[in-house]
């Protein structure tokens, strides 16, 4: 496996945006001998990076943190293959289920992606309407529907759009002038890829790798800072961590399993 040539301190960094406060996004993370509990006063987010090592101390660990947050209802993050292993039996017993594991990729070299569609326009989002159509489109991508998404679903999703956009860029692909896709990422020195959506019609015509495409060539350099890093999450070993490696995403720089409350 190809790594990024700066692998240890791309690694480093990644982890640290679960595990450090960013007063900018309104995100605030507590160190605790167990782990780091993180919350936002932007957005709906109680997460805790569970770093605790013996299975004896989880419940423990998680009665202790639902005080902290006032409520037994957040999630939980195990950042370690091997201690995800560990922990699980533990988690589950305690009423934590498993319901994805993650993977953060790096990409080395050039994108190789397809040539791009004939009449493809791809445009940063630059405000609140345009911001909208790209959380239906996101939405709608996901969900794999075309119809407009509830309300609620929709309000949500524009509050945390919102929230980090002062660290964020949003863009937005059309398709002989209509919305079709999307890509969200991170801004700075590690720049990552947090969203990349297509609606349903228009998928198989490679517009997500055009999109990725320009993304990697236009952030070269962010302000004065040289970009570093150019990352990528998806759900571990599924579709699209294939499709990312092909693409040249070939080293995994962060990995982590969530956990929710059973049921939810």
């Amino acid at each position: 496996m190809v790594q990024h040539p700066e692998h240890d301190a791309v690694s480093g960094e990644v982890r640290s945006w679960y595990t450090a406060s960013t007063p900018a996004i309104g995100l605030s993370v507590v160190a605790t001998s167990y782990g780091f509990l993180g919350s936002s006063d932007r957005a709906e987010l109680k997460r805790l990076v569970l770093t605790e090592e013996a299975p004896a101390r989880v419940a423990a660990c998680l009665d202790d943190a639902a005080r902290y947050y006032r409520t037994p209802t957040f999630e939980v993050w195990v950042d370690d293959r091997v201690r995800a292993d560990r922990l699980t039996p533990a988690l589950s017993s305690a009423g934590m289920e498993p319901v994805a594991d993650t993977v953060v990729l790096a990409l080395v070299g050039p994108v190789r992606a397809d040539p791009r569609a004939e009449g493809l326009v791809i445009e940063e989002v630059s405000d609140s309407e345009q911001l909208r159509e790209w959380a239906t489109i996101k939405i709608q991508g996901f969900s794999d529907v075309g119809e407009r998404p509830d309300p609620n679903r929709l309000r949500m999703e524009l509050a945390q759009r919102q929230a980090e956009w002062p660290v964020s860029r949003y863009l937005l692909a059309r398709l002989h002038g209509e919305g079709v896709a999307i890509l969200g990422h991170y801004t700075g020195r590690d720049q990552m890829v947090f969203n990349l959506a297509t609606r349903l019609p228009f998928r198989h015509r490679g517009i997500a790798q055009s999109m990725l495409a320009l993304w990697s060539e236009e952030s070269e350099e962010d302000g004065e800072q040289p970009v570093r890093s150019h990352l990528i999450n998806c759900d571990d070993g599924g579709p699209a961590d294939a499709l990312y490696h092909r693409l040249g995403f070939t080293d995994e720089v962060y990995w982590h399993r969530r956990f929710v409350p059973t049921g939810r």
